[in-house]
């Protein structure tokens, strides 16, 4: 597959010196927010990230068909690059489509074994295996723990990462003794990072409450844009 052009990845690759991507092989990662605070934009940020390193991506999406997550796709890729000279969003998105296997799930129909023959048709697809998985629109809340720890064997047996996206509540304010909110309050330990997008102002914090095993470990000093869901410096 031909590459997308080191002038056109450049502004991304800050997005190797930020938490966003703190997983090693095998490991998972959650992304937490309430309702439309930008899981879904956060995520497809992640999966972009790789596929332009020339990396697979797996993105399984409940309860939103695959035309819905290509339209996030193209939307990021025009806002990131449209206005890059020499670089065309759309010459870039067929060079990376390839890379890429959406799974959709309906009426809450995804079971961790779906994910073994997803692994395989993205590895035929690619010629090579994913290296990372994302799963959005679980319902996470309600998902028992050895769901997660099915999900957790096959990254690991796959050497993926594993980013989740877990909906968050206004009107739940339970929280763990480690200082995770709900829903990951219960599962905390099975993750290696853990993300939470909170509204400041008129942008979108990135809070770090987990990372490489450690509990807040420090400020992502990033926020994410509401209107174009590009993540940007504080300080920008």
């Amino acid at each position: 597959m031909p590459e997308v052009s080191a002038d056109c990845r450049g502004d991304y690759e800050f997005s190797d010196k930020i938490p966003l991507n703190p997983l090693a092989p095998g490991e998972m990662g959650v992304l937490a927010a309430r309702a439309g605070a930008g899981k879904t934009a956060c995520l497809t940020h992640l999966a972009i990230a790789h596929l332009l390193r020339g990396e697979p991506v797996l993105h399984v999406s409940v309860d939103n068909v695959p035309d819905k997550v290509k339209l996030w796709y193209r939307e990021l890729l025009n806002n990131l690059f449209a206005a890059r000279p020499g670089c065309d969003p759309l010459e870039i998105q067929h060079k990376i489509e390839p890379l890429r296997l959406i799974m959709s799930f309906m009426n809450r129909a995804f079971s961790p074994g779906k994910l073994e023959q997803g692994f395989e048709n993205l590895k035929q697809q690619a010629k090579s295996a994913p290296a990372l998985l994302i799963l959005d629109g679980l319902d996470f809340e309600n998902i028992e723990r050895p769901v997660f720890e099915q999900i957790r064997e096959i990254a690991l047996a796959r050497s993926a990462r594993v980013w989740i996206s877990a909906r968050m509540h206004r009107h739940i304010s339970e929280i763990n003794e480690r200082g995770i909110p709900y829903p990951m309050n219960r599962v905390d330990d099975l993750f290696g990072s853990i993300l939470m997008l909170e509204t400041e102002g008129e942008s979108i914090r990135l809070e770090i409450l987990k990372q490489n095993g450690k509990y807040k470990p420090m400020d992502s000093g990033l926020l994410l844009d509401p209107q174009t869901f590009l993540l940007r410096k504080k300080s920008e």
